[in-house]
């Protein structure tokens, strides 16, 4: 309901109304500057300016209101702080668009000429408060006019239109009103008695001192005159932010939906009829108050608080008062909360647009955004409300930024606002998203806009610099760069120089069989026919390798236990053996096709396959279930086994289960049967089994072995019988050779005591931690990584991964086991930074690792032994067997 309400009159005009700041300020604050004696106390929102001017003089207002505003709102345009200024002459001529702090700046009075302005159309007319009133005004220089006045009223009233519009005739209604009642409020004022101290402090507070004191008590004297089938149109129709249908109305009350809207237009006719009367001038006036006090743009809170009787109940109605009061403001619209003048609409697109294009060159502050909305009418408390209905920024550090709808465009725009690359932990905390950090890294990294400067710090593109690939790919880079071959030591000094790598790790890298060390201390790319990758052998044939399984027709399967990672898209590591059964060579790289896509296979600083999430959720499967992946004829083939209640199993069904066996299979037939499924194909005991079992690390189907076959946990290599002096037989090469000394044996006495150590017997000593990992580590600061090789080493373990580096992050290890009985981790106690020592722990720990300072694995060896392989048999008399890529020595160092 739009137009029952009209502008305050001139002759009431105060001094906050051409200074809208003076309104929110603290009135205390405020006195300190304003305050006079000859003035009533916050006369600035009170006593009418020309009653002001008449008592202390325009110039003195002037000044004190430039002083006011240099004060406290140094930051608002002249504009903002004085907007009627741009209606004079002496505003055609200023830089409305500067500062106050800016102008008083450069003129300390300055300010003072431009309010004066303002205060010209008051100068006279007013009443000198400070003089006492001791006779009545002579009205008979007024009589004629007053006279004219009520002619002119007379005539106008006949000549208005019955259908003419409401403002026109509320104008009406007022200029009546003043013409029974002429002279206006100061006057009237003035010859009134002073209110008592106890009506005082029953008053509003000062900064809204206009509001009536009792709106709800006039409200209620019209609606109690009200039936009930008025006060329900005007509930559901009149005082309504959505409106009661029609119909609805007709149904309550057995009445047409026209009757409805009769009785809707009568009681808005009569309401706008009350309201410019003397009965509804006080909620009139009100209004008016409160429109003044809320500007162009507010929210229904700011309503609620203007004044205590707002939350209160109309009872007649069953509505709160502040509800009715913003049904009645004019021209407003009512939504979503807030209360704005004119569309909420166009108001937020309007924001939006001038946001984006101060965004576009910089960041803005915080303050320069409130001073933005405060020029839309906008008060600085609700700038964030209002910030947050517009969407599409967001206030980060205490500047705006665009908020885009995609997670890259956002962590653009908190890159531009920082300045510098970020790792992708604290990227994700400026954030502060719901989306997973898995998430945000993989976009991140399959967008151009950004560039990784480190192993996790990312930037952007347009700032410049090197990227960096990873180690593998910055090596070939270096290569590149120089023509193809470059000495070790420079492509080591660069890489660590550049980026934060340590050097035992692009050591390792060069130690790989894809680089050709063709003279002492250079190094360049091996060609597709070099020796050292057409005749690459792994340390474990694919029959000695954990979880892979031969069928019938001599297919090798490997067993991926699924988790969630493999089901959210991340590749995993697949051991050696498989790889190279594959055909897959250090530095080189698999495409395979499968039934939904394609995936990759490449062997970097170890053999990876790429994502296989869609496979995956093809074949259903769910964390926790047993995937058994082939490849033939370049396509890759995943089978899940049928779901069953593993708590109807043994221990051995289960145990065949992990084995891709589900069938029923006699006891005599067990020997053979599992000896052809893990290539041992001339088993004929379940010892021969077991020993093989035990020799590639499948401690998982030992265990679910170990209550039918108690022999399957039984660890400890068995002594040689000294009488023995056969050589074993060449068909068995897939066993462990037996040690070089005789162990001897123990009595019956001492075989039923407990042993006082759990320590496992030395055995067979991998020579690759005497080629290529011993050596390369430094007695000052890695003495700890020295220790803990040798006591593994010596109790014959196979050797590490070394050099180690997890998933995308690159987050360092200095030895790894990542396809034995337990992905086992090992750092030297002289760490990088605590935070980040942490993130790298986390990062192994949720991938399943478990991993420690050497120091701490020297305190718990039995421990860490118990989680190791054995070193691979047929190795361990062989030094020129090849190994790893980053277990490859470099000889001609």
């Amino acid at each position: 309901m739009t137009g029952l309400t009209e502008p305050k009159p001139p002759w009431c005009h105060v001094l906050s109304d051409l200074l809208p700041s003076l309104r929110f300020g603290d009135p205390h604050q405020l006195g300190l500057a304003l305050n006079d004696a000859r003035l009533p106390d916050t006369w600035w929102n009170d006593t009418p300016l020309s009653d002001a001017i008449a008592t202390t003089g325009a110039a003195e207002i002037a000044q004190r209101a430039a002083h006011t505003l240099t004060a406290h709102w140094p930051h608002l345009t002249l504009a903002t702080a004085l907007p009627q200024l741009c209606f004079c002459p002496e505003g055609q001529h200023a830089d409305l668009h500067t500062t106050i702090g800016h102008a008083a700046s450069a003129d300390e009075e300055a300010l003072t000429p431009l309010v004066l302005a303002l205060l010209r159309p008051f100068f006279t007319g007013g009443r000198d408060l400070a003089q006492p009133v001791t006779t009545a005004p002579d009205t008979a220089a007024m009589d004629e006019h007053d006279r004219d006045v009520a002619v002119l009223t007379t005539l106008l009233t006949r000549l208005l239109l019955a259908d003419a519009p409401p403002a026109i005739r509320a104008a009406a209604d007022t200029l009546r009103t003043w013409a029974q009642h002429p002279g206006h409020d100061s006057d009237t004022d003035a010859a009134s008695p002073a209110p008592s101290p106890a009506v005082a402090d029953t008053a509003m507070p000062t900064a809204v001192s206009a509001l009536t004191a009792h709106p709800l008590a006039t409200l209620d004297l019209l609606v109690g005159t009200w039936n009930e089938r008025q006060l329900a149109i005007a509930a559901g129709r009149i005082f309504a932010q959505s409106r009661t249908s029609l119909e609805s109305l007709g149904e309550q009350f057995g009445v047409s939906r026209e009757r409805v809207r009769q009785i809707q237009v009568e009681l808005e006719k009569n309401f706008h009829q009350w309201l410019h009367s003397d009965d509804g001038q006080p909620l009139l006036d009100h209004l008016l108050a409160v429109q003044e006090h809320l500007g162009p743009v507010a929210i229904e809170e700011t309503l609620r608080a203007i004044h205590p009787a707002h939350e209160q109940s109309v009872a007649a109605l069953d509505l709160p008062l502040w509800q009715v009061i913003a049904a009645l403001l004019p021209e407003r619209t009512w939504t979503s909360g807030w209360l704005v003048q004119g569309d909420l609409d166009q108001r937020l697109e309007q924001t939006r647009t001038e946001l984006a294009e101060r965004c576009t060159s910089s960041a803005p502050t915080w303050s320069d955004v409130v001073e933005l909305l405060a020029q839309q009418g906008i008060r600085d408390t609700d700038a964030d409300a209002w910030l947050q209905a517009v969407k599409g920024f967001r206030v980060v550090e205490g500047h705006l930024l665009p908020w885009g709808r995609s997670i890259s465009d956002r962590a653009e725009a908190v890159l531009t606002l920082v300045g510098h690359p970020l790792s992708m932990e604290e990227l994700y905390s400026r954030l502060d998203d719901t989306t997973a950090l898995a998430s945000l890294r993989n976009q991140i990294q399959s967008d151009d806009r950004f560039l990784r400067r480190a192993r996790d710090l990312y930037g952007l593109r347009r700032w410049g610099g090197t990227a960096y690939l990873g180690i593998r790919e910055m090596i070939n880079r270096e290569l590149a760069n120089t023509g193809g071959q470059a000495p070790i030591e420079d492509i080591v000094t660069t890489l660590c120089s550049q980026f934060d790598v340590s050097e035992k790790s692009v050591r390792a890298y060069l130690a790989a069989p894809e680089y050709d060390r063709f003279q002492r201390g250079w190094v360049r790319l091996a060609t597709p026919e070099d020796p050292a990758l057409a005749d690459y052998q792994p340390r474990r044939e694919v029959a000695q390798t954990r979880r892979c399984f031969q069928t019938g027709q001599g297919t090798w399967w490997y067993r991926l236990d699924v988790n969630g990672e493999h089901l959210r898209g991340s590749g995993f590591t697949i051991p050696t053996g498989f790889a190279a059964h594959l055909g897959l060579v250090p530095g080189g790289r698999l495409e395979l096709s499968h039934a939904v896509g394609t995936t990759h296979l490449v062997w970097r600083n170890q053999p990876a396959c790429g994502s296989l999430r869609t496979l995956l959720e093809r074949i259903e499967a769910a964390e926790g279930d047993h995937v058994f992946l082939a490849v033939k004829g370049g396509h890759l083939k995943a089978l899940r086994l049928a779901e069953t209640d593993e708590h109807d199993l043994t221990g051995t069904q289960r145990a065949l289960r992990l084995m891709a066996l589900s069938g029923q299979i006699l006891e005599r037939d067990m020997p053979a049967v599992l000896g052809q499924r893990v290539g041992l194909n001339d088993a004929t005991t379940m010892d021969d089994v077991l020993t093989h079992l035990r020799a590639r690390g499948d401690r998982d189907i030992l265990e679910l072995l170990s209550p039918q076959y108690p022999a399957a946990l039984d660890d400890a290599p068995a002594a040689p019988d000294p009488a023995d002096t056969s050589t074993p037989e060449p068909a068995r090469t897939l066993e462990p050779a037996p040690a070089p000394e005789t162990a001897p044996v123990p009595d019956e006495q001492s075989t039923n005591e407990p042993a006082a150590e759990t320590h496992q017997l030395p055995g067979p000593r991998d020579p690759a931690w005497d080629a290529e990992i011993i050596p390369l580590l430094d007695p000052d600061s890695e003495a700890d990584l020295i220790d803990i090789a040798h006591a593994v080493a010596a109790r014959g373990k196979a050797a590490p991964v070394f050099g180690y580096e997890l998933g995308d992050g690159g987050w360092p290890a200095d030895f790894a086991w990542d396809q034995d009985p337990g992905m086992v981790a090992i750092v030297s106690c002289v760490s990088r930074a605590v935070l980040e020592a942490e993130r790298r722990d986390r990062a192994y720990q949720v991938a399943g690792w478990t991993i420690r300072d050497a120091t701490d694995w020297l305190t718990h060896l039995d421990e860490l032994l118990a989680r190791l392989p054995d070193a691979p048999a047929g190795s361990w008399n062989d030094p020129a067997n090849r190994t790893d890529p980053s277990q490859q020595a470099e000889d001609n160092l």
